[in-house]
């Protein structure tokens, strides 16, 4: 959905008055067999992380990547997310943090991030470098200073960045003591990661760019308690985020999330039509993304979010859009044939047509697509109504 259509959708439509509503019906995942003889299904590595995070036995924070569009990138679905499981395990921090945004409008509400300097920026979704070389969805290059300010302790940043030859240097800096310096030169490009201990009292991180460095981000996190990295781009897809990215099997690889969650479909459902080459290319590509999910950690746990119900706004009466069922039962083989658990939220939320009673409800905004602050937080407690039980 583009962002100058959410500016003409302003005009000649009522605002919908939010109303007060009961608790959402938890999420019904579909959370298959991943051996021949069922002893393991697909959320067991995600349950048993949270289990050790409980009961204070994990060497690492619980981390949860969750890919999307712009229904995750602004952040409400994530945080909420971030926050209810903090609640059970405390928060463990930010998680990854792009060093600039892909996108104006994506957020983060765990930390503040700044970029100053001479930074040229790239997203999955907008401007893709010729080597396809995004980390987990965006990039800076250049030189200069990249700010961050979470909103809990952390302990520990770990950089993510480009190693190339002629690469600069690059200081990591917490309030106004370096606490390490390192080169980002190498003999030919590939990804590599940097991680730096800081201490606890720490308020600001910056990392500092001399000369030719690119940057993809930085893992802000504690010892323990949970994390949610918000990896939702505006305006992604499915296939920008597997096809104009080289380098997403090995980022996720040492991310090492407890659980991946894909959630992809706002977009794509504008153009594509139930059947033909465009939903043929849209399994492709699904399958791509979760095979690369799967590759990067085997024995993790991922989780495919189907899209929402959504109304075509631009025609008379605005329908259904046709192409939403056929969607849900792609992702729904595909999750299954990577061993994948699987969330219809489109059903969930009502199915066919739905979306104009959440608008009345004050649960979507006036494009039938995106949720409101309140219909996130609906289907964040949902999600983890499912996910903890």
């Amino acid at each position: 959905m583009r962002w100058f259509a959410l500016i003409a959708l302003g005009f000649g439509l009522a605002d919908a008055a939010p109303r007060k509503s009961e608790p959402p019906p938890p999420a019904q995942l579909e959370n298959p067999c991943v051996d021949a003889s069922c002893k393991h299904r697909a959320l067991d590595h995600f349950t048993d992380a949270l289990a050790a995070q409980r009961a204070g036995k994990a060497d690492h924070p619980l981390r949860v990547s969750y890919f999307g569009d712009s229904v995750t990138a602004d952040d409400h679905i994530t945080n909420a997310l971030r926050e209810k499981l903090g609640a059970m395990v405390g928060i463990g921090g930010p998680g990854f943090v792009w060093a600039a945004k892909p996108h104006p409008f994506n957020h983060n509400f765990a930390v503040q991030a700044y970029a100053a300097g001479g930074w040229q920026v790239h997203g999955i979704s907008a401007a893709v470098p010729a080597d396809r070389r995004l980390g987990l969805g965006g990039s800076a290059e250049g030189s200069g200073v990249i700010r961050y300010v979470p909103t809990t302790a952390i302990t520990s940043v770990d950089v993510h960045y480009l190693a190339q030859p002629s690469g600069g240097t690059l200081d990591v800096v917490a309030d106004n003591t370096v606490v390490d310096t390192f080169s980002t030169a190498a003999a030919s490009k590939g990804v590599a990661f940097k991680k730096v201990d800081v201490p606890a009292t720490a308020k600001r991180i910056e990392l500092r760019a001399k000369g030719r460095v690119r940057l993809f981000g930085a893992a802000l996190e504690a010892a323990k308690g949970a994390v949610v990295d918000n990896l939702g781009v505006v305006n992604a897809t499915a296939k920008g985020a597997v096809r104009f990215n080289a380098d997403l099997r090995d980022q996720l690889a040492h991310r090492a999330s407890d659980l991946v969650i894909v959630m992809f479909g706002t977009n794509e459902a504008e153009w594509l039509v139930p059947k033909g080459a465009g939903m043929a290319e849209h399994e492709k590509v699904m399958d791509e993304m979760l095979a690369a999910v799967h590759a990067a950690n085997p024995n993790a746990s991922c989780l495919v979010v189907s899209p929402l119900d959504q109304l075509d706004w631009r025609l008379e009466n605005a329908p259904p859009r046709d192409s939403i069922p056929a969607m849900v039962e792609i992702q729904r083989r595909s999750a299954a044939a990577h061993g994948c658990a699987f969330w219809n939220a489109y059903q969930w939320m009502g199915g066919k047509g739905s979306s104009a009673s959440w608008y009345r409800r004050g649960l979507v905004i006036k494009d039938f697509q995106h949720p409101t602050s309140e219909g996130a937080l609906r289907i964040a407690e949902a999600l983890f109504a499912g996910l903890v039980h």
